[in-house]
This record gives C-alpha cells, structure tokens and sequence, in this order.
C-alpha cells in the first residue's frame, strides 16, 4: 500500500471511530460535564412601571404575621416534630398561591430532613432558572425570628407578588432545612442540580434581615458576593439606586459570606450571594429571637429589594429568547479558509441586538484537559472568552495553527449581559485533530 493512500486508510478510521463515539450512548454521557459561566455585568430591570407596581405589593402587616405563625412554632430544629409541623405550614402556603410546590428530602451526615421547592416556571427561557431561598430550621433554643423566619417571610411575600407576572426564566422558591447544622438541605440540592446539569442563572439568599436600630443600621443592608458573583451585587444596587423612594437602602457590596445557603451553590460552580442585616442582633441565637425584638420597617425594605433583585435577574419582558441565537461550529473539511469556525447568528435581528458573553473551549475527550494550539512557537490553550453585541451575525475563525492530536469536544456557550441578562445558549459537538493542522468537526445529528 501507498504512504498516502495508508495515510487517507487511517483519516477515514479516525473519523469513523470518532462518529461510533459519537453515538454512542457512553460519549454522550461524558460530555454532559459543562461548566457554569457568570454573566460580566448586570443592568437588566423590569419597566418602572411594573416593579414599582410590585413594590406596592409587599405588605409590613403579612410580613409581621410570617414570622409571628413562624415563632409561634417554638424552637424548631432540624429533626424536630414542630420543623415538620412548621414544614407543613409553609408548604400549605405556598399551595394557597396555586404554585406548584414539592418536598425535597436529603440526607447528610447522619441528619435528614426536606427541603420545600416551589416554582414559577418561565415562559421562553424556562431551563434557566433563579434561585430566592431562605432557611426554615433554628437553633434548639431560639424560636427563630429574625434567623430566619425574616428570610422565610420575605420569601412567601415575593413569591406571592411574583406569582402574578411572567417572567422569562423559571423563578424557585425553596426553603431549606439543615443550614444551622451546617448547609445540609442546601448543600444536597446544590450537588444534585450540579449532577444533573441544571442551569441556574443566580441563587440569592436571604438570611438574618430583620433587625436594625440606628438610621444607619435601617438604611443599609449587606450584599455578600465572592468575584464571579458580584454582578449580583451590582444589579441590587443599581434596583436600590432606581428605587430610592420605593426601597431606600444603601446596598454595601461585601465579600463572600460561607455561612449561608447561597455558598451551597457557590462550591458547586453557580453563582451565589447573601442579603444580611447592616447590624449586629444581641438576640442572634438565643430565646430572645423573637418578633418584639425586630424591625418590621427595614424588613419590608429589604423585601422589596430582593423582590427587585429576583425579578430583574429572571425578566418581565425579553425581547429576545434562547431560540434566537443560532449556533454553527465547523472544521476543516466543511471551512477550508480556517482550521476551524463558530458562527453566532442572531435571527431575531430585528427585534433587539444580542449582548452576550462568548465562551470557545476545545477540551480532550479522555484526557479532560484543554487541547493546546501551538502559534510561533507559543503554546496556548483552547480557552477563548469574549464579550459581544451580536446584531446579525458573528465570527469566531482559527487558522494557521497547531494542535495537540486526538479526540475532542468542542462547546460554545452564550450568556447574555445587560439587557439581555437571561439569555442562556450552550452547544457541544465532538472532533478528532488528525494532524496538527486538520481539525474535523463532527456536527451533531
């Protein structure tokens, strides 16, 4: 046999191996791995029209009666008949809004307990969702009203204005248990979201805010958020800052908080943050935690701003969804011009432009790492990230380059920014590298 005819015998052995993996039921399952990406900025708000309308919504009279029907339980701690009876109550709550409302059970270190996950689900990007949680359990002293029957309360409140209006992503409303023994219920259905791939735009906790005695304590409100979150916090102050008659509050940006059910999320890659009190609360953990002691003014401020926050991130009116943005990867045979290529297109042009955040990855099928190209003697690997507003159509072309040989993924993932916070696209298709310069492309059937 010719040299070159044995090389062509083994490209086209290659390509074959390639498309039996590709079909393959188990490569389908190890290319399930996809890392969450957080948007770079935040500045998507509903029309003023219809958050200032949901403000007038949120009531200091039921939030107070929230947390009164909470305390009234006495010390629920995790594994206590009043955290069931408390668990029934709130469930039947959220039954009343007519949202649909399930019971999530978990078991973690030799503890157990049920989490309650209530839903409204979006209506164009309903597989990107939105997380406003707060925990049900306390202390086995405390009756626990501010920690976190102010957290719980604010929760129901939201939910209840929220229920009325569409949003673009799936809003859930849980309530974990477990958090004072450590983010047990939180941390169980953070890994099994992360397992099954869920997407999850941002989670936002809200723990401990109910107290607040000087002016500054009651004008305030701390914002915790590690690096790839702090879009979060940008977004609440730019609510507040729009807001200031409806919620006047200061949103004091802080770092990462680890003791809240946001951090839950956090380990497992999502973005995550905290709202807590600008105070410290002498009654923090005792018998005292009780609604006497609280500042029902400043919750139903922090209530409103986290009603802002939440309905912002999940979006009253989209003008574009995730069906728009098309996405096209080729490889050398069907690109002569370049190694290989992604186009963007945007297909609702008319409409709105796309700005979104653009992630190019080229990953080794069995080794995991990236795939290396190799430019003037530089090796660099196959990791590119870019931010664009995308009106028809866009680029993303490689040519003239080495590559590190074998099996690969390649996926394309698009997070919206700005106005377009929501958007959320992601496509991976498989290739094999058959010489340094020959990529090919397997496109997905």
């Amino acid at each position: 046999m010719k040299k070159n005819d044995l090389k062509k015998s083994l490209d086209l052995l290659l390509c074959c191996l390639c498309i039996v993996l590709f079909l393959s039921p188990y490569a389908l399952g190890s290319l399930s791995d996809l890392r969450m990406i957080v948007p770079n900025i935040a500045a998507a708000k509903g029309e003023s029209s219809d958050l200032s309308e949901m403000f007038a919504q949120v009531n200091e009279s039921h939030l107070r009666s929230y947390v009164e029907d909470i305390q009234a339980f006495g010390p629920h701690p995790t594994g206590s008949q009043a955290l069931t009876d408390l668990r029934d109550y709130l469930y039947s709550q959220f039954s009343a809004m007519n949202l649909p409302v399930q019971l999530d059970p978990w078991t973690e270190k030799k503890r157990s307990g049920e989490n309650i996950v209530a839903a409204l689900e979006g209506t164009l990007s309903k597989d990107v969702t939105v997380i406003l949680c707060a925990h049900y359990d306390s202390l086995a002293i405390s009756p626990g009203a501010e920690d976190d029957g102010s957290g719980v309360a604010a929760v129901l409140m939201i939910a209840d204005i929220m229920r009325q209006y569409s949003f673009n992503t799936t809003v859930q409303f849980i309530l974990f248990s477990g958090e004072e023994q450590g983010l047990l219920g939180s941390r169980s259905y953070a890994t099994n979201t992360s397992a099954h791939h869920q997407n999850i735009l941002g989670v936002l906790a809200l723990d401990k805010i109910g107290y607040a005695i000087t002016s500054e304590e009651g004008n305030s409100v701390k914002h915790h958020a590690n690096p790839a979150s702090a879009w979060m916090s940008l977004l609440s102050r730019s609510v507040a800052s729009d807001y200031p008659d409806d919620i006047g509050l200061v949103v004091l940006s802080l770092p990462q908080d680890p003791d809240s059910d946001h951090f839950s999320f956090v380990e497992q890659g999502y973005a995550g943050t905290d709202f807590v009190r600008n105070a410290t609360n002498p009654f923090y953990h005792t018998s005292e935690d009780i609604a006497a002691h609280m500042n029902f003014s400043y919750l139903t401020k922090v209530c409103k701003l986290a009603l802002g926050t939440v309905a912002s991130m999940a979006c009253l009116h989209p003008r574009l969804s995730n069906h728009d943005l098309v996405i096209t990867m080729k490889g050398t045979r069907l690109s002569p011009s370049a190694q290989f290529s992604v186009l963007i297109e945007n297909s609702n042009e008319t409409v709105d432009s796309a700005n979104v955040t653009i992630e190019i990855t080229l990953k080794h099928l069995f080794r995991k790492e990236y795939v290396s190209t190799i430019k003037q003697g530089v090796y660099t690997p196959c990791n590119w990230t870019v931010t664009k507003e995308i009106v028809q159509s866009w680029e993303f072309a490689v040519a003239g380059r080495k590559f590190t040989r074998g099996f690969f993924t390649i996926t394309v993932t698009l997070l919206g920014g700005d106005d377009d916070l929501y958007l959320y696209v992601t496509r991976q298709c498989l290739g094999v590298i058959i010489s340094p310069f020959r990529v090919v492309i397997i496109p997905r059937l």
